[in-house]
């Protein structure tokens, strides 16, 4: 197999965690180049992947100047760059390995699509959660047979509260016309994608949603609440800048990623200075926020199989949860736990037997690094499959091709259509009209 080089775009968290992957299989992949506009994570990466002076590069106009070759570029900017960059690197040639989601706009979605198709190169998604063992093992359940077809999935994603904060409240995807994208879209274009994924083999054709932000609204303020958390003296608030920011540091990367230094190298001093300026210091219930904070989407297919998904930000704990109801049997599992159990109707007893699944153990993301082991193994399998997608060998059914990834987009620019607007939405006429 042929080890192949790559140029990283946008080397944020995301970016990162790809990248490692060569510094993990080192026979397999190369990381060549760098492209960000912040000089601290050029420089990080520089370091971690030994590169030239001359191969980090402030812009994508500066990358395009150099002419560099490579066999595919990481695209992890930020939502809202996706469509510009991903346009621009097709245009020169590149393929494309795409962090999710594509873009909020369906005509945008398209174009891409077509632009790979018509130039003959790869863009993937990054669904990592596809590439999981919990998520494949229940993929290939379904496919084999053994439960019968799909008569109904349930997903519920919770998001726990120092994520969500950072995130979606005080972070930078906590509005949805300067990061481009809704809450849906952002964390669980992932839900949707299994939701299409699980079921491919049909389409789904409805969608209706109902959600909205009840928590994090200035009406929950506690009485006497400043707008600066710094500037507060509200007693024991569990959403304190100092003490949810600095003292627990959830979600570092999110919060101090605007400081021009290295994480481990912010005093605390520098960390109050930042927050009474950041958005990171402000009073979670007088954000600019205008997402949702909790949401339910159903969807109806072709087959008349159905879906649901619930979203919930703020919980006390982060998790995923799936029910998987077949003709023949069921699948429930919670993907923190890489458990499933298995539930087979026996035809000739008339009974369920029962299966317990853990396939924790073929999880080895234990080795030189393992950073990327985030999103339950998926960052390191999605990019095991894309090198060997590149190089045309045998993939697994995951691989996601962005013409794999339209229904589960689809899906959420509906339900979000559903939910602004209290009708049910049709899938295929919603797409019709952004095709030109």
């Amino acid at each position: 197999m042929k080890k192949l080089t790559c140029v990283v775009l946008g080397y944020g968290d995301r970016g990162e965690r790809y990248s490692d992957y060569a510094r993990v299989e080192k026979d397999e992949l190369e990381i060549v180049g760098v492209i960000d506009p912040n000089p601290v994570r050029r420089e990080s990466a520089k370091d971690k992947f030994s590169l030239r002076e001359d191969m980090l590069f402030n812009s994508l106009e500066d990358f395009f100047k150099k002419g560099v070759k490579c066999d595919f570029v990481i695209n992890a900017t930020m939502d809202e760059l996706h469509y510009a960059t991903a346009m621009a690197l097709l245009d020169k040639g590149y393929n494309i390995l795409l962090e999710k989601p594509v873009t909020a706009n369906p005509k945008e979605l398209l174009d891409i699509k077509n632009k790979a198709e018509e130039r003959g190169l790869k863009v993937v998604v990054c669904h990592v959660l596809r590439y999981t063992p919990f998520y494949s093992t229940i993929k290939n359940i379904i496919d084999s047979g053994k439960i019968g077809k799909v008569v109904s999935l349930q997903l519920n994603e919770h998001v726990w509260y120092g994520h969500f904060v950072n995130a979606y409240v005080r972070g930078k995807w906590n509005n949805e016309k300067a990061c481009g994208s809704g809450l849906l879209l952002a964390k669980c274009c992932h839900d949707t994608d299994l939701i299409c994924w699980l079921n491919n083999i049909t389409e789904p054709v409805a969608v209706s949603s109902f959600g909205s932000k009840g928590f994090f609204t200035e009406e929950n303020a506690p009485k006497g609440s400043a707008k600066r958390c710094h500037e507060c003296t509200v007693e024991n608030c569990m959403f304190n800048a100092k003490k949810f920011e600095i003292e627990k540091n959830f979600c570092p990367m999110y919060t101090w990623g605007k400081i021009q230094k290295p994480l481990e190298e912010i005093t605390d001093q520098e960390k109050e200075e930042f927050l009474k300026t950041s958005s990171y210091g402000e009073c979670v219930f007088k954000t600019d926020m205008d997402i949702v904070d909790r949401q339910c989407v159903s969807v109806n297919f072709k087959n008349g199989s159905i879906a649901t998904l619930n979203l919930v930000g703020g919980t006390s704990a982060a998790g995923r949860h799936i029910h998987a109801v077949c003709e023949y049997g069921e699948i429930v599992g919670y993907v923190e736990q890489n458990k499933i159990l298995l539930r087979v109707f026996d035809k000739e007893n008339i009974c369920f037997s029962e299966e317990e699944i853990d396939f924790s153990a073929s999880v080895d993301l234990t080795k030189e690094d393992n950073s990327i082991g985030g999103h339950y193994g998926g960052d390191y399998y999605i990019m095991r499959d894309l090198i060997r997608f590149l190089n045309g060998e045998p993939t697994s059914s995951a691989t996601t091709v962005i013409s794999d990834s339209i229904s589960g987009h689809m899906v959420v620019y509906c339900a979000e259509k559903s939910r602004k607007t209290a009708t049910v939405v049709g899938v295929k006429d919603f797409e019709n009209d952004f095709i030109s």
